[in-house]
């Protein structure tokens, strides 16, 4: 069977680039014809090396960066595999499965009474339902403070239904969330191929900029046949990255903000106050697949909360490591992330923790190891970690190889987690840790596990038994100074760990992921 496996990130190399890459091995070692798909040549090497798997010899098939072209890719597979973080693709594929790291969509990151503010106000103005459709050429949707954006990828092309001979007025509004180093970007707008409107976006020159949209409207002639009209919006692209600003490497044309057809106050206002009349975004891409799969049962609850679908659980698999001889590290693996962006791996606050531990004298001779990757944009968090850390015995080890975790792993007598830490669940899910690849990871490697007691780390740890919990700072460093206080219990509580995340390797998940594709057919 052919297989097309879809991740957006590959070239991070995280954990879910961890499982997309597990997925594509297991299904070629079954005999599949497995083809990766990305935005950007792959290097299989490196990227085998660092997630411990084996993806060399694997096509590559590279596409636009937007959900279209990713549906498109699709249509020419039998099994389409999506395991990206935030997709919206469709399904085009006779069969799909999506794997949820965890559900997102625009809105759900506004908090309830924002969301109910926006309802209330389509009511009231009578524009509950869209009147232009997407089609083609945009991104998915960056969720912003004011309003969500869809970047255009240089050519949108939106469908527009109006009656047969009805002329019907259409609004865009686009965002001036430019960046200067980009400079004023011209914009054509047409119908059916002839251009009827231009505009120029300028990059903000102050906060209040970013209040000022550009509107931009021109009118469509409802076809014969009632087929809808396609209205294009072009514009020159840039890259981020090319300027060195930032880790965004997508072609970005300019940001559609608002696209409304139709007469009356309700739409010219949808029109001009996207913030206020923002719709939550559609899940019905979801339909298009045969079965989601949500890797842990609490990504499952938010899927079935968030989206309203039913969904099985396949915890992600983790490759085992070996222990090695033991010494004084409390290791933490993950991601520096600038604080209010990301996945905050919450390394600021294990600093503030260990220093504690230190300066109490109940961690003689001990030192913390904080081991990630980190994007040009996220340099500043890391600059504040190094140095808040300054003075104490932390080591930090920057974009570390295969090798070099490995080796941390290895040495690692305690392994910190506290990823959600002073988040709240309710409000803001997505920042919890949904399972915890690296906790098992350490754990195989006979690193006792003192996590968070939050989201997906309750899954994997039991407390007492093979590790523990806890829930603030003061808890962390009780926990922890009890622990390296008492060599017996640690050996014993080391043991179980490494016992315990056999439940999560690789050959778990491989067996449970062929019975997934075996009832699809495959």
């Amino acid at each position: 069977m052919r297989v097309l496996v879809y991740d957006q990130f590959w070239s991070t190399m995280g954990g879910g680039e961890k499982v997309a890459g597990a997925i594509a091995q297991v299904l070629a070692e079954a005999g599949h014809d497995v083809t990766l798909l990305a935005h950007e040549p792959l290097d299989l090497e490196r990227i085998s090396e660092r997630l411990a798997l084996d993806l060399v010899g694997l096509a590559v098939w590279v596409v636009e960066e937007t959900p279209d072209a990713v549906s498109e890719a699709s249509a020419s597979t039998d099994l389409f595999v999506n395991a990206s973080f935030t997709s919206g693709a469709r399904n085009e594929a006779p069969h799909g499965l999506y794997y949820v790291h965890f559900p997102t969509v625009p809105l759900l990151a506004r908090s309830r009474a924002r969301r109910s503010l926006s309802a209330a106000a389509r009511r009231l103005a009578g524009v509950t339902e869209p009147t232009v459709e997407v089609r083609r050429g945009v991104h998915h949707p960056d969720v912003l403070r004011r309003h969500s954006v869809r970047w255009t990828t240089g050519d949108a092309r939106l469908l527009v239904t109006a009656a047969p001979g009805e002329r019907v007025p259409v609004r865009l509004a686009l965002g001036r969330n430019v960046h200067p180093a980009v400079g004023p970007v011209p914009v054509e707008v047409s119908v059916d191929g002839v251009v009827v409107a231009t505009a120029t976006v300028t990059p903000v020159a102050g906060r209040r900029d970013l209040r000022r949209l550009v509107p931009i409207r021109v009118e469509v002639e409802g076809r014969a046949d009632g087929t809808p009209v396609e209205v294009a919006v072009t514009s020159p692209t840039h890259r981020l990255t090319d300027l060195g600003v930032a880790g965004d490497h997508r072609a970005l044309g300019v940001p559609l903000v608002a696209a409304e057809a139709g007469r009356g106050l309700g739409r010219r206002l949808a029109a001009r106050l996207p913030g206020l009349f923002e719709r939550p975004g559609s899940v019905a891409f979801l339909d298009t697949y045969d079965r989601l799969l949500s890797n842990s049962a609490f990504t499952q609850r938010w899927v079935s909360r968030l989206w309203g679908r039913p969904s099985g659980v396949l915890y992600p698999p983790v490759s085992l490591y070996e222990p090695g001889p033991k010494d004084r590290t409390i290791l933490h693996v993950g991601r520096f992330f600038g604080r209010g962006t990301g996945h905050s791996k919450k390394q600021l606050e294990l600093v503030s923790a260990f220093r504690r531990l230190h300066e109490s004298g109940r961690a003689e001779g001990w030192r913390l190891q904080l081991v990630g990757g980190c994007a040009p944009e996220h340099q500043g968090y890391l600059d504040e970690v190094r140095a808040a850390a300054a003075g104490l015995p932390v080591d930090l080890l920057v974009g570390a190889t295969g090798d070099e975790l490995r080796a941390a792993y290895a040495r690692a007598s305690i392994y910190w987690h506290a990823t959600g830490l002073g988040e709240d669940e309710q409000v803001h899910p997505d920042r919890f840790e949904h399972f915890g690849i690296t906790t098992v990871e350490a754990m195989s490697a006979g690193a006792v596990p003192v996590v968070i007691a939050r989201a997906g780390q309750r899954e994997v740890v039991r407390p007492g038994q093979d590790g523990e919990w806890f829930e603030d700072l003061d808890e962390l460093v009780e926990t922890t100074a009890a622990l390296v206080a008492d060599d017996e219990r640690r050996d014993r509580l080391a043991a179980a760990a490494r016992e315990r995340a056999k439940a999560f390797s690789l050959e778990a998940f491989a067996q449970q992921l062929r019975r997934e594709v075996d009832e699809l057919g495959g």
